[in-house]
């Protein structure tokens, strides 16, 4: 069959972290037609039309007293308004969408009930947060998830990993696809560093919350090289751990320079992996259970021939091969971090592992390959339905 008329369905349209779904939604096998979502912005990073943006108009003090009493309204489902009911319907039906395609559980959700109005399939991709912290934090969108584990033709999950992690929860297993996120490698180009010399330079890039564990990354640095010229650590992003980490460098007092980039640009991100020689993401489960997904920060790091030094978290082995593409350590294992940033002083490793992240990019992750695989998803649901 022709590639079916699908739309997309986000919270907001387009976070500045999100251009992955910017990359499907406008790839020849997988386009979009339509967008649904709650608001918009970055419009001239990610221009798409037609999209339909119908804001939550809750009043602001309905809002704060929602939050005040969340132990109650969180056995409320979640619902949209009647207004974004009835726009969303009314799109959907106007330019006659065979799919929707909603990212995250917890967005779906909210489209279940006019999918099912409409006899439309709806097929959800699940990132993280939504099968951990707000599966266990918010009980009535659990049992709606459940509800959908049944009534969806399948659920999209990023990682093999997160499969696993799906069938925990009652999803059957040949209820679940996996489709990674693709990178365009033509975008990241490789960047030889072989004539390079001079202090080690550590790249993180990536929102400053604690599931990205910084703090305990500053201290692990200070730790690795406590000799003054050896490293440089630069950290890129903005988040609400912010503060923690400049207090973690204050206290750790490192010999070498830790820098604070805030957020970064797509331009200003790029210089940074290119002066870069490892890309470092301390990635844990946090206090609230939220897990990653499969970070797509590793994959552009990988494009360009960074080694990298990360965790056996959530999907993130899929993304590095210990040894070959980078280094990988415990969840929380401070030790094992520290070793492995000494490790890469190595130069002819870090080169070789470089080389190997980049080829392991263009076999496994090439957008074209992973676009393919999604659009052919499209296609089943649609016929299966």
């Amino acid at each position: 069959m022709n590639q079916p008329r699908m739309a997309l369905a986000v919270d907001r349209f387009l976070g500045y972290t999100n251009a992955w779904i910017y990359r499907q939604i406008t790839g020849e096998s997988s386009r979009a037609s339509l967008v649904l979502c709650g608001g918009r912005d970055c419009e001239e990073e990610f221009p798409f039309e037609p999209v339909v943006s119908c804001p939550d108009r809750t009043p602001r003090l309905f809002r704060k007293v929602r939050g005040k009493l969340w132990r109650v309204f969180r056995h409320l489902p979640p619902r949209f308004s009647t207004v974004q009911r009835r726009a969303y319907r009314d799109a959907l039906q106007k330019h006659d969408i065979q799919l929707v395609h909603a990212h995250f559980g917890t967005t779906g959700s909210h489209y279940a009930p006019i999918c099912r109005d409409l006899d439309v399939p709806l097929i959800v991709t699940v990132h993280g947060h939504d099968i951990t912290s707000s599966y266990q934090r918010w009980p009535a969108y659990a049992n709606v998830l459940q509800g959908m584990f049944r009534e969806c033709p399948f659920f999209i999950v990023i990682s093999e990993e997160m499969k696993q992690r799906l069938t925990q929860l009652g999803c059957p297993d040949d209820h679940i696809r996996v489709s990674y996120l693709g990178v365009p490698t033509e975008e990241f180009p490789f960047v030889d560093r072989s004539e390079r010399r001079g202090p080690v330079r550590l790249l993180h890039a990536g929102r400053l919350a604690a599931k990205k564990g910084v703090p305990d990354l500053v201290r692990a640095f200070a730790q690795a090289f406590p000799e003054p010229e050896t490293a440089v650590l630069e950290i890129g992003g903005d988040g609400e751990e912010k503060e923690l980490i400049e207090a973690a460098i204050a206290e750790a007092s490192p010999a070498n320079p830790v820098n604070m980039l805030g957020r970064l640009s797509i331009e200003e991100l790029a210089e940074a992996r290119s002066q870069a020689d490892v890309f470092v993401l301390n990635c844990r489960v946090d206090q609230h259970g939220t897990k990653e997904g499969l970070p797509i920060s590793t994959l552009e790091a990988a494009c360009t021939g960074l080694p990298a030094v990360s965790t056996y978290h959530a999907g993130i082995p899929e993304s590095i091969r210990h040894e070959e593409t980078g280094l990988l350590v415990k969840e929380f294992d401070q030790e094992g971090l520290v070793d492995a940033l000494r490790q890469m002083l190595n130069r002819d490793r870090r080169l070789a592992m470089g080389r190997a992240a980049r080829a392991f990019m263009e076999e496994t992750f090439a957008i074209e390959t992973c676009n393919e695989v999604l659009g052919g998803l499209y296609r089943e649901a649609v016929e299966d339905f």
